[in-house]
């Protein structure tokens, strides 16, 4: 009796119990892994999480500032490299005034980088930050702001509002100096009389960005499905793809030749929505470098805690990839697809939701999907700004959902393999398989990063395949924080609550070593990544 004690001890089951206290584990919560490792399954971009600064802060131009906050900058440069889309709704009631004079407060964040006694160019990355006055002047009013905001949302009265040259410096200077390629949304509804789109605003600001030299790609318009609301204009799909033509032909005719065009970036794929992405990729589809569309869950008004926890809801974003694939493959051949907006619930997301650690499940799974169903590009919705779906909060405190995107950032690399759970109720244990990022300074080709979505209310012990079950593995396990609990805005990695250092210095991003052999450990809702060093995976090199 003690030989055969010793033998399950020592044995593959016991070897998994070491991970796990002694006592504590059910044969039903260990669970095998199976890996499909001889090729890659997709190739996504190595911008592949990117971000989004929606165009309502510049509704009110002097909010535009908060770009020049070092600790927003250095968190944005956290996520490099990342594209940078500056759109959304408001993208089609700004409009650029070449003569507008800056706000007050733009006004001194530009005087704070000109040294007056120096008549060469200075490094704006590396001048001084605007004022500390300022900044908490507009913290204090930017509450003000998002109720507007969201009240105009919500009410779908849209006003036109201006912006300025220097609103368009202090975007691109923050792209800049974060290291992100900056996409810039032109407004398409400005219409002449038989409804074609008028290109003279976007011709003046495509002037001013020429004569500054910067490098900027382009979308026109957001969610043209949904104009008729926002606008009482109607636009079918032949009439956008003529119209991307046209802005096609007029960045041939500038300095931006060479830019890259994204488009059409229409909401939920539905069934209008699907006619006009169809009939749009007919007439334009030709001009767009990638077609780019909207995805969000749920409604944030009514959006609950247990939609955010679950696996049906999570597996409706399934459906909804494949419908436009399905349409792009057919229309355009070849083609890539991006999310060039996403989040958790729209209406700015939902409150004391969207902005927590259980909008994590929501996120890493659809990084997971997207990179697995052959999504290239994800942009989540938003960096910095009006909502509850922010990853950095209004007083630059990074949120759950950052941290989460950190580590994604630092340890998935771009080529995308097949994991699976063995067994049944796979809708709870959520796995999904990468190489490891190579530019990670500690792992090398050939390393695999698995990331795992417990939803179970108990732990869950993964069990790696037998070729790998004794290869070294690095765990990195996030969990929430606080007496709130999934609910909480703190999230630790392995014990260790994350914070900045200081307003320049993000924390060291600490991996836990587990013995070779190990359980792979998943307490009850949880979300982590394992860095399975040493795995030689030739498809990974």
């Amino acid at each position: 009796m003690l030989r055969l004690l010793l033998l399950w001890l020592w044995g593959p089951l016991g070897a998994l119990a070491q991970g796990a206290p002694a006592g504590t584990m059910q044969a039903e919560d260990v669970v095998d892994l199976e890996f499909s490792t001889e090729r890659p399954l997709q190739l996504v971009s190595p911008s592949f999480l990117s971000i989004t600064i929606d165009a309502s802060l510049a509704t009110n131009p002097r909010f535009l500032t908060f770009l020049g906050s070092p600790r927003l900058r250095a968190l944005a440069r956290g996520l490099s490299p990342a594209y940078l889309r500056f759109g959304g709704t408001k993208t089609d009631f700004l409009i650029f005034d070449p003569k507008k004079e800056p706000t007050l407060e733009e006004r001194s964040y530009w005087q704070s980088q000109v040294n007056h006694d120096c008549a060469i160019t200075w490094d704006i990355c590396r001048s001084e930050p605007v004022s500390a006055d300022v900044m908490r002047k507009l913290q204090m009013e930017w509450p003000f702001q998002e109720l507007l905001l969201l009240r105009e949302q919500y009410q779908k009265k849209f006003k036109n509002s201006t912006y300025s040259r220097s609103s368009v410096d202090m975007l691109h200077s923050f792209a800049k100096c974060s290291g992100l390629d900056l996409i810039f949304g032109l407004n398409a509804l400005l219409r002449t009389p038989d409804l074609r789109w008028n290109s003279s605003n976007a011709q003046l600001l495509l002037n001013y960005c020429s004569s500054k030299g910067y490098n900027i790609s382009w979308e026109l318009g957001n969610e043209p499905n949904s104009f008729w609301k926002k606008a009482h204009i109607f636009l079918d799909g032949m009439q956008l793809g003529e119209d991307f033509v046209a802005l096609h032909k007029l960045l041939q005719k500038s300095a931006f030749k060479n830019a890259k065009l994204y488009g059409p970036d229409i909401g939920q794929p539905r069934g209008k929505s699907l006619k006009l992405l169809r009939s749009f990729l007919k007439a334009g589809g030709d001009v767009i470098n990638s077609v780019t569309w909207h995805h969000y869950y749920l409604d944030g008004r009514i959006a609950t805690k247990e939609d955010f926890l679950s696996p049906d809801v999570l597996d409706t974003f399934i459906l909804s990839v494949r419908k436009i694939l399905k349409v792009t493959k057919e229309m355009s051949p070849g083609k890539k697809v991006w999310l060039g907006e996403t989040s958790s619930a729209y209406g700015g997301g939902a409150p004391l939701l969207s902005n927590t650690f259980a909008a994590g499940f929501m996120w890493l799974d659809k990084l997971g999907l997207s990179a697995q169903l052959g999504i290239d590009v994800v942009m989540r919705q938003v960096f910095f700004g009006a909502g509850n779906y922010h990853l950095v909060d209004e007083t630059f405190q990074p949120l759950p959902d950052y941290w989460l995107s950190l580590l994604f950032k630092k340890l998935v690399g771009p080529k995308v393999l097949m994991a699976r759970v063995k067994g049944p109720d796979r809708s709870k244990l959520r796995v999904y398989l990468h190489c490891t990022n190579i530019y990670h300074p500690k792992y090398q080709e050939g390393d695999l990063t698995l990331y795992v979505l417990n939803l179970h209310n108990v732990t869950k012990h993964l069990k790696l395949p037998y070729q790998l079950f004794h290869k070294p593995v690095d765990k990195y396990l996030l969990r929430p924080f606080g007496p709130d609990g999934l609910l909480s805005q703190s999230v630790q990695l392995n014990g260790q609550t994350l914070k900045m250092v200081d307003d320049q210095t993000l924390p060291a991003l600490t991996e836990k070593p587990l013995r070779p052999g190990s359980s792979l450990g998943m307490p009850a809702f949880s979300y982590g990544f394992f860095v399975i060093r040493n795995a030689k995976i030739a498809a990974c090199v």
